[in-house]
């Protein structure tokens, strides 16, 4: 059977009124729900209370929630359909429309992930499809600025006209222990996953610290970059590209494949600021990887080593519309595997949350675009 309607089936509407400026509920009140009544589009609000608090609902409810989808479809009418391979559908479409930032995208998409983790609720017999509509109520807004959206109305525009393309996801692995022993097996453990950033150094550092600005909203961020540029470090730490790899020339203007494709590539470091991506721009302004696509199975890298705190404003200077990448001490890369390993415990941001890492060859970070197709679920409207 082919993929399902949503049409009768309520929209998810997740508001998050702590996100941004705090603005959720007035647009929510005031342009969402009047434009979801007027297209006769019923929904279901679930309001986030907490941090975590979204993670944990779809965690715990995204099975019922599919059965209810499927259920609502008249494809199946015994509760327990869902788990037999004989009288399901191959595919149904769940529409979840958040009003917040990255970070309630984040949350929702490692829910729903946990929630059908080990289950046949994400299968090669029943395959859901998750179609994110992103209305742009937080700080930084990095999915909606990367996609072009340009207010609260044309999100919901978007939405409405139904057009969407794969929100691809990058998983966060470290090494796996062998039982209960010490030793560290050569698999990887995936610890979560991401839709915006994975960051080492200045940038990790800021966002670390912009927590104390935080009543200043976007600011906030400028205001904890300036304090790390003032007291600038150094990170040490070994970043591996595993082929195939694509670096930016700045004689050509272009980006090609290293090696005809095949060929890895290692930087030593020590790091200023490095950033592993799908998305262009992280803010309104702040465009530090120009040519990420939220859709493709890339991640756009870029890393500045050794830099004095001169260069990095300069930097800094060149990221609203790109012109960094032109920049001697700024490298730019894709790939689609990455390892990362620190000398002594470092500290990476993975879409706004902070993961503690160890040193040394058993603390490696993974960051890959798994082309699983019960992980790759997810969609955005544009």
């Amino acid at each position: 059977m082919g993929i399902l309607s949503s049409d009768t089936f309520p929209l998810l509407v997740v508001l998050n009124p702590h996100s941004g400026k705090k603005q959720g509920i007035h647009v929510w009140e005031t342009v969402v729900q009047p434009a979801l009544n007027h297209a006769q589009k019923p929904f279901r609000l679930i309001e986030s209370t907490s941090q975590g608090h979204v993670q944990s609902y779809f965690n715990d409810n995204i099975k019922p929630i599919l059965t209810d989808l499927v259920q609502s479809l008249s494809i199946v009418n015994d509760p327990s359909a869902l788990s037999s391979s004989i009288a399901r559908p191959s595919t149904a479409t769940l529409q979840v429309m958040v009003l917040g930032g990255d970070g309630s995208v984040h949350e929702i998409v490692n829910g729903i992930l946990q929630g059908v983790a080990g289950t046949e609720f994400v299968s090669d017999q029943f395959r859901p499809k998750i179609e994110f509509a992103i209305i742009p109520t937080g700080t930084g807004n990095a999915i909606s600025t990367s996609i072009g959206v340009t207010s609260v109305q044309d999100a919901v525009d978007r939405f409405l006209a139904g057009k969407v393309v794969p929100l691809r996801l990058m998983t966060v692995s470290t090494r796996a222990k062998t039982g209960q022993s010490s030793t560290f097996a050569a698999k990887w453990d995936t610890r979560l996953y991401t839709v915006v950033v994975n960051s080492f150094g200045l940038h990790c550092a800021t966002v670390y610290d912009a927590e104390e600005f935080r009543h200043l909203g976007n600011e906030r961020f400028r205001q904890a970059a300036m304090k790390n540029v003032e007291n600038l470090k150094q990170y040490e730490g070994l970043l591996e590209l595993h082929g195939p790899v694509q670096t930016y020339d700045r004689s050509s203007k272009s980006l090609g494949l290293v090696g005809g494709g095949s060929d890895s590539l290692q930087l030593r470091g020590p790091f200023t600021y490095l950033l592993i991506t799908k998305q262009a721009s992280l803010e309104s302004g702040f465009t530090p990887t120009p040519f990420a696509s939220t859709s493709d199975e890339w991640m756009d890298i870029l890393a500045v080593q050794n830099a004095g705190q001169a260069e990095i404003m300069t930097m800094f200077g060149g990221t609203p519309n790109g012109q960094h990448v032109e920049q001697e001490k700024v490298d730019y890369f894709k790939a689609k595997a990455i390892e990362l390993e620190t000398p002594s415990q470092g500290r990476l941001c993975v879409d706004g949350e902070f993961l503690t890492i160890e040193g040394g060859p058993e603390g490696r970070v993974r960051f890959e675009v798994t082309l699983d197709p019960n992980i790759q679920i997810f969609s955005i409207f544009v």
